[in-house]
């Protein structure tokens, strides 16, 4: 299958296969319909993929997947994450760890690890089907003033490290988002 490429504006094109592919969509965050203040991210993670940031768009046209696309879901600039919590939905093997952080569109690290740092997402907190764990990176903090994503629109990456031979599950990310989706 044809993978989307990016065009002179900055835009990607797919085609047409790329929504029937349901792997086009694992590891990447959608937003789901909340009512009320609190907003909720979800992402159906797999981890049997190559080890690294699992960026979703090639900004170059030079075959790596390096950054992310316009597209794609991400917490607004100034946004404050409430809690992370990761659910095991199957055993994790292999590998080491994972984490999860926000990044710019670019694929330049904000806080590689400022949702679920690679303490909490060690293979032994991800190998027990039905088991959950929140994350505490520093966007999750409980404490006066914690601060938000930052001045610009953070877009979130898995970031896989290891060889993992299986592991699925779904990670949900609850922010409120203060100003809208103030430019």
């Amino acid at each position: 299958m044809a993978k989307p490429w990016t065009n002179a504006d900055g835009l990607q094109v797919k085609f047409a296969n790329y929504w029937n592919d349901k792997t086009n969509f694992v590891n990447r965050p959608r937003a789901t319909e909340m009512d009320g203040v609190v907003k909720q991210l979800v992402i159906d993670y797999d981890l049997v993929v190559p080890a690294g940031v699992q960026y979703t768009a090639d900004l170059n046209n030079d075959g790596t997947i390096d950054g992310f696309d316009l597209m794609d879901t991400y917490l607004p600039a100034y946004a404050s994450v409430l809690r992370t919590v990761l659910y095991v939905t199957e055993a994790a093997a292999g590998g080491t760890s994972i984490s999860l952080g926000t990044f710019q569109r670019a694929g330049t690290a904000i806080s590689a690890t400022s949702l679920i740092t690679a303490t909490e997402g060690a293979i032994a907190n991800l190998d027990t089907v039905g088991a959950r764990t929140l994350g505490a990176g520093t966007l999750n903090a409980v404490t006066a003033e914690t601060a938000s994503v930052g001045t610009v629109d953070a877009y979130v990456g898995l970031t896989v490290t290891g060889t993992f031979t299986a592991g699925k599950g779904k990670i949900i990310i609850e922010y409120i988002d203060p100003l809208g989706d103030a430019p």
